[in-house]
């Protein structure tokens, strides 16, 4: 049955008087969005382009490689004041490989960061997709800063092992700092089963305070039927000592979930089995436009015999400008006697390691940012 209710017929002075009328309310709104301040859109980004040198076992690569000390990037990041101390905010960053020109990240046009924010004197929310939660403490303790002889090739960050070292569904708060202490928690949902992501929960504390940073992280990241988990537990410290600084990283993880296929066997994933790794090393600034920095890390298996590894970096980068720097650094690998684990820089893994092997790389590169 229709209903037989019609609306009357407007006239055209009452539509007018109308619209009039609905002007006249909307004039101040618009009148108070004019007056305030625009929104502030920064373009930003980081170029960095190397030689490589990998030496396999079995074999030498030679490479002109997209970002060995760090990886290239082009972002663009905005905030917009909205009164009362409360700011909006997105960030949108996308990694690419300059030695083809192609989108990092599993080709993921905002491959690296897509957050937006809201925040206020009670801290910050943000959505999107972002780092895991270990990577905000192991990245600036690490003396290699992720890059040649990265920690992150045998300490977790805390990302499910599926989206290049980040998470995606991720909602994240993030503390007001009190007395150098800040909190960061992180939670994703799974949004689709088998074929969706994984849900995970993380956090890092972090304490900054005269040139100490110090914090523990946890991590937990479900399988994709959500009936078992990988975890780690990281703890790391970083102080400074003027020109010179030292630090130190220790994680204890069990994959128990994403990886169950590859353990105990797998002869290339450190993250595969019960774990713990630990690195030292720090750096020395030298003629206020150089730095040298050295880290030994050691990777225990606790599943399987022969697994280990124990590993050697160093590197120096040397300012040009604020903006530009040349570089040099080299990762030493050796292999317990049954597996193929890679050296790493910034970017990824040079894979292809003959089992028991001793691994190598090699690379000097020029980084710019902008």
């Amino acid at each position: 049955m229709t209903s037989a209710f019609r609306p009357a017929p407007f006239s055209a002075t009452a539509t007018a008087l109308a619209l009039s009328a609905g002007a006249c309310l909307l004039l101040p709104a618009i009148a108070a969005a004019q007056a305030g301040p625009a929104p502030g859109v920064i373009v930003y980004g980081l170029i960095d382009g190397c030689l490589a040198r990998a030496d396999l076992g079995s074999e030498r690569l030679n490479a002109v490689n997209s970002g060995c000390l760090y990886g290239s990037r082009l972002g663009f990041r905005g905030t917009e004041e909205l009164g009362g101390g409360h700011r909006a905010g997105f960030t949108l960053e996308s990694g690419i490989t300059i030695d083809n020109g192609q989108l990092a990240q599993g080709g993921r046009i905002f491959g690296r960061k897509a957050l937006v924010s809201l925040s206020g004197p009670w801290g910050t929310l943000e959505a999107g997709r972002d780092y895991g939660p270990a990577f905000y403490l192991v990245q600036p303790v690490d003396p290699m800063a992720l890059g040649i002889g990265t920690a992150s090739s045998s300490i977790w960050t805390g990302a499910a092992s599926t989206t290049a070292a980040r998470n995606d569904n991720v909602v994240n708060y993030l503390s007001p700092t009190w007395a150098g202490m800040s909190l960061r928690l992180q939670a994703t949902a799974g949004e689709g089963g088998s074929g969706g992501a994984r849900k995970s929960t993380g956090m890092n504390l972090l304490w900054r305070q005269d040139g100490t940073l110090a914090g523990v992280s946890y991590a937990r990241v479900a399988n994709a039927a959500d009936t078992d988990h990988d975890s780690a537990t990281t703890a790391a410290v970083r102080h400074e000592f003027g020109v010179w600084s030292v630090a130190a990283i220790v994680q204890q993880g069990a994959w128990e979930a994403s990886r169950t296929a590859a353990a105990p066997s797998s002869t290339s994933s450190v993250f595969s089995r019960k774990y713990r790794s630990w690195l030292v090393g720090g750096s020395v600034r030298t003629s206020g436009v150089g730095k040298a920095s050295l880290s030994v890390k050691r990777y225990d298996d606790r599943t399987a015999r022969n697994f280990d590894f124990t590993q050697v970096s160093v590197n120096y980068v040397h300012s040009l400008s604020k903006r530009t720097d040349l570089y040099a650094g080299y990762s030493r690998l050796g292999n317990g006697a049954r597996t193929s684990y890679a050296v790493s820089d910034a970017t990824g893994a040079y894979a292809g390691v003959q089992a028991g092997a001793t691994t190598s790389l090699l690379a000097a590169g020029v980084k710019h940012v902008f």
